[in-house]
């Protein structure tokens, strides 16, 4: 039996989160997608580190996953008013084995919903270099609420999950600070 543990990652994670995300991000490199985690730095993975809530999940002890919580205030001009989820990343070598799903399951479920109580979560990603990405997202329930055309003849959108139905407030979400560029 493999031990699955999720726990957040320290800046001893550094070179090994940098190496999944490098070798997972390959494929959107290679159609052109020029987002932050694709093209991370080693100090860019510390950053993303220390200032957003970044998780793993570890298969008997090595990193086969990862993803990130950006939270509203974050900044003076947040993505979202609800907490952003990016660079969710798994390693090509655990690829078709589940992890990744688990690591969003356990990131959406016991952090957001269960521990935060975050009544939605948003994230953004590709229509159209990497269209797939939009429909796993919508298969988990997710929503398209913004979509933008970008230089590279990509189509950006932003997508939100209701996570506490009750709660959630759709005034709350906003267009993304480059809605306006």
């Amino acid at each position: 039996m493999m031990a699955e543990q999720f726990r957040l990652a320290t800046l001893e994670d550094t070179a090994t989160l940098h190496q999944l995300m490098y070798r997972s991000f390959t494929p959107l490199r290679e159609v052109g997608i020029d987002w932050p985690s694709v093209n991370a730095t080693p100090e860019m993975v510390e950053d993303n580190i220390r200032e957003n809530a970044c998780y793993v999940l570890e298969i008997d002890g090595q990193i086969v996953s990862t993803l990130s919580i950006r939270f509203p205030w974050e900044s003076e001009v947040p993505i979202s008013k609800y907490p952003f989820i990016w660079w969710l990343a798994t390693d090509p070598d655990y690829n078709k084995k589940g992890y990744g799903s688990k690591m969003m399951r356990y990131v959406e479920e016991d952090i957001l919903r269960d521990t935060l109580k975050a009544p939605a979560v948003v994230l953004g990603t590709s229509a159209r270099k990497m269209g797939w990405l939009a429909d796993v997202y919508a298969r988990r329930g997710y929503e398209t609420f913004f979509e933008m055309e970008d230089e590279t003849g990509d189509k950006g959108i932003m997508m939100v999950k209701v996570l506490i139905p009750e709660r959630y407030n759709a005034d709350l979400l906003t267009l993304p600070p480059w809605s306006e560029q």
